[in-house]
């Protein structure tokens, strides 16, 4: 079988999976439990090893199947989750993604997992089964447990696993390890040691635990608890055979001996797991419940599941490089039949435009994509980002399923990081701070989308302490960005915006993450970039919106054609604010700049002719011109027209790479007659 066929498959669904792991062990985090999550999880985890393990990416699988054994202890009761245990599983989850986008780019998905599986193990095999302790419920505990002196170093679950396991006619071992007193790297031998030990039997306790042995926190010695089939002798030489091993005692056990390492004796342990039962019997019953609810339930949107397919991106650029083309032609038509006048072919016309329009809403449609794919990544970056600068921070998704264009969405996600990072990192306080400011000492972050006429928002606000706008004009003025006469001349909207300046910061200590500020002039040529804009709105002491509003899409827009001379133009709808007529002899002259006045404030005026370089046209040949006025964020100028031809659909194509970069321009259109229009970009006309 020739898997390449399948890789692609694979990398979607795998990509599917991981993402379904992060936002469930996500919302187990916040209700640990909760047995149906877990199931949920688990199903993903045995998914992805067996897909993996088709596909013969053993790494992917055998880390999975670590970290399917340890769901599968928690959702049949026998472990309850913790820090450690959330923590051991976000990095197993990290491994999988770095493995999976390996194999995206052309790799082997190989990779060193070995202190993670090591992690996961020492998990399975009972340094972490705390739910398998007596609770409160269970008989207290005998704290006069013959030959314990400093604490059982085994649970009631482990104790009950090797006495079992003697009962079955396996052997048991104490296992002593002492380290040489040069022993350099003692985490390393532990690991090698734990190797032998993996190799001819089953480790069910060691001590300390191996979370400890990693980092190295224990002295020369640790201890083990191992069930085997190899006698002592030939277990002890194996241990010793490890360099820098100074000895290795293997002590035999029996179930009398298994007492003095427990903390119930034998007698007290079956009405233990007796009352016991009847808690784990019911959690086992609500556990089939929801398991049949849920089968139940996938089985009735089976139906709809099957009705969706995967469509690669290229068929969909394709698509809309033909529909294009329909596109050109049907203005064409139209210009014809208004020409020929010939009733049955205008009322065919009419037909084909308003069949093709509603194509062009399926065309768009398909390339349009829910920002949900992602707002997904960040409730884990969120997450991850607070635990490390220690904050307690809440991040609030709304509108996840608003749609953008497959273009647009492959571009915003890393000025929201970058933003994101912003607001967690220099935005929301430290939970002392805020509590001493009568603040929640939880901050709270909103990211959310919304439509709006043919744009889409998306907005990063946080309830930290804003942009210092006194602050951001003294640290512009000492820069050289203005003077402090500029400076104080700015409102405290436009002297927030200087933040957005390349290298400019207002932190105090840049941190690894971010500096507000710092990195922002690239979030902005992005956006830009995408035909956006962002803007601030910050109040000290309050918190700070970053507002980005983006076209719905990159492909077809809606234009404004005008008339330069005997050539056509076309202005992108989207940033104009006004059209009209103005008298030449409005216009002045400031410092060498053309100016006109504009309900009540002075904008410039650009002539496009001579920044097109527009041959046989002549400025001065008319007392009045047109005038088309278009906005930049909050700033706004005016370019000097010949004519207006009227407003149109227009498909937008790039100049391509053997026309060298034009400022001015963004693009190229095919005009229903047949010419070309070159797309004018406002953007690079206001400073």
């Amino acid at each position: 079988m020739d898997m390449n066929a399948y890789l692609s498959m694979f990398i979607d669904e795998s990509n599917d999976h991981l993402q379904a792991l992060n936002e469930n062990l996500l919302k187990l985090e916040n209700d640990p439990g909760d047995i149906s999550i877990v199931q949920v999880i688990f199903r993903s985890a045995h998914t992805l090893k067996g897909m993996s393990a088709t596909m013969g990416f053993e790494d992917l699988a055998s880390l999975t199947h670590e970290m399917e054994n340890v769901l599968d202890l928690v959702r049949n009761s026998k472990l309850a989750m913790d820090s450690f245990i959330f923590d051991t599983l976000f990095k197993g989850l990290d491994a999988l993604e770095a493995m999976v986008q390996d194999i995206v780019g052309g790799g082997t998905g190989k990779a060193d997992v070995s202190s993670i599986v090591v992690s996961l193990q020492s998990i399975v095999k009972g340094d972490y089964l705390k739910a398998a302790q007596p609770s409160a419920d269970a008989p207290a505990q005998n704290s006069g447990s013959s030959g314990t002196s400093g604490g059982a170093l085994l649970d009631i679950f482990q104790q009950s696993v090797l006495k079992q396991s003697i009962e079955s006619g396996n052997q048991a071992y104490y296992i002593k390890v002492t380290l040489r007193e040069d022993c350099v790297l003692k985490a390393a031998r532990a690991y090698m040691v734990f190797d032998v030990l993996e190799s001819n039997g089953e480790v069910i306790k060691s001590e300390p635990s191996v979370q400890d042995l990693e980092q190295e926190k224990f002295d020369r010695s640790f201890i083990v608890f191992l069930i085997s089939g190899t006698d002592a002798e030939e277990l002890k030489s194996r241990i010793e055979s490890v360099s820098e091993v100074d000895s290795a005692d293997v002590v035999l056990l029996d179930a009398e001996s298994l007492q003095m390492y427990g903390p119930v004796p034998d007698n007290q342990q079956k009405p233990a797991a007796s009352q016991a039962a009847p808690a784990v019997q019911a959690r086992e019953a609500a556990v089939r419940e929801t398991s049949a609810a849920k089968s139940q339930t996938a089985a009735t949107g089976a139906a709809v599941a099957n009705r969706t397919i995967r469509v690669d991106i290229d068929r969909l650029d394709s698509l809309m490089n033909l529909f294009s083309e329909l596109l050109i032609d049907r203005v064409r038509l139209e210009q014809l039949s208004s020409e020929i006048k010939r009733s049955d072919l205008i009322e065919t016309v009419e037909h084909m435009a308003r069949v093709s329009t509603d194509l062009q809403d399926i065309v768009l449609k398909l390339r349009m994509v829910p920002v949900e794919s992602v707002f997904n990544r960040f409730p884990r970056m969120v997450r991850d980002i607070a635990k490390q600068l220690d904050k307690k921070i809440d991040l609030v998704v709304t509108g996840a399923e608003t749609e953008l264009d497959r273009t647009v969405i492959d571009e915003i996600g890393d000025p929201l990081v970058h933003l994101l990072r912003n607001s967690l990192d220099h935005g929301v306080e430290m939970p002392a701070d805020r509590l001493a400011a009568g603040k929640p000492e939880t901050g709270t972050v909103h990211l959310r989308a919304f439509h709006s006429g043919n744009h889409v928002f998306i907005e990063v606000e946080d309830d930290g302490n804003g942009i210092d706008a006194a602050k951001v004009r003294r640290i512009a003025v000492k820069n050289g960005v203005l003077s402090e006469e500029e400076a104080n001349k700015l409102s405290e909207e436009q002297a927030q915006m200087l933040i957005f300046a390349a290298g400019f910061s207002t932190a105090d200590k840049i941190s690894d993450l971010s500096g507000r500020g710092v990195g922002l002039d690239v979030v902005k040529s992005k956006i830009t970039s995408l035909g956006g804009h962002v803007t601030i709105r910050s109040q000290l002491g309050k918190g700070t919106i970053f507002s980005i509003q983006l076209p719905l899409t990159l492909s077809i827009i809606s234009a404004m054609l005008i008339q330069m001379g005997s050539e056509k133009y076309a202005i992108p709808l989207s940033s104009i604010v006004e059209t009209g007529i103005i008298q030449r002899d409005s216009i002045a002259t400031v410092h060498g700049n053309q100016m006109i006045e504009f309900r009540g404030t002075v904008i410039p005026v650009v002539s496009l002719s001579r920044v097109l370089d527009v041959p046989d046209y002549r400025e001065d040949a008319e007392t009045e011109t047109e005038i088309v006025v278009i906005r930049k964020n909050d700033k706004l100028a005016a370019l000097m027209i010949d004519s207006f031809i009227g407003q149109s659909e227009i498909v937008l194509k790039p100049l391509g790479k053997y026309l060298p970069a034009i400022k001015a321009l963004s693009g190229a259109t095919i005009l229903g007659d047949g010419q070309v229009a070159l797309i004018i970009d406002p953007n690079a006309f206001i400073k």
